[in-house]
């Protein structure tokens, strides 16, 4: 009776929360709505002839391990809106490199012309005389589809993956702007070689009539 007398519930009931609340997946207001559950079911059991440290050790062990409540509260407040976005960013990301991918083949599409009515090139010969970087850019924009597929393997991991672990889209986002950067600043050079080559070689009269 003299340790049941010493028993502190609310210290007890404190520590109980803190160890639950070091999980990432409960919230606080999760951890508020355990409190009261625990508190009333205490009040419960001592109405029963349990005591206080009885009351509290039989209500935490219906209430569950922590271990095992952390993915029911994944769960309950997994955020919509951190799928929703990844999917966002998914789709601008694989619009992007399909547009790099586009623009890549202008040079040998558009300029092959220009340069031909300049007299530069055949119209036979016209793809092989692009500047060497923008044929290499060109023939790496054929494996332009990985990066979007590795972005949705990835999000269809943050999609249908166990509730352990959070992952924030703004990683993601932080991955795939750097990736658009690497890839951008090579394409626009190598979109630009071509045009200086035909700027430089067109004759004063090109485009009169």
């Amino acid at each position: 009776m003299e340790n049941t007398a010493q028993f502190d519930l609310n210290f007890a009931l404190r520590l109980w929360l803190e160890r639950l609340g070091q999980s990432p997946q409960v919230e606080t207001e999760n951890l508020r709505e355990l409190e009261v559950h625990v508190r009333d079911s205490v009040v419960h059991l001592q109405t029963k002839g349990l005591s206080s440290e009885e009351s509290f050790l039989v209500a935490t062990h219906r209430v569950g391990n922590p271990a095992l409540l952390e993915p029911e509260f994944a769960k309950i407040n997994r955020n919509p809106w951190n799928s929703i976005v990844h999917g966002l960013i998914l789709i601008f990301f694989s619009a992007v490199c399909w547009l790099v991918w586009a623009t890549l083949h202008l040079p040998g599409r558009t300029m092959q012309g220009i340069m031909a009515r300049a007299g530069l090139i055949s119209k036979a010969t016209g793809f092989g005389l692009q500047p060497g970087f923008t044929q290499m850019m060109v023939t790496f924009s054929h494996f332009m589809y990985i990066p979007p597929l590795l972005a949705l393997a990835y999000c269809l991991y943050v999609w249908f993956r166990k509730p352990s672990t959070k992952n924030s889209w703004t990683g993601f986002f932080a991955i795939t702007t750097a990736t658009l950067i690497f890839i951008l600043l090579p394409t626009v050079v190598a979109i630009l070689l071509p045009v200086i080559v035909v700027l430089n070689h067109l004759p004063a009269n090109i485009f009169q009539p």
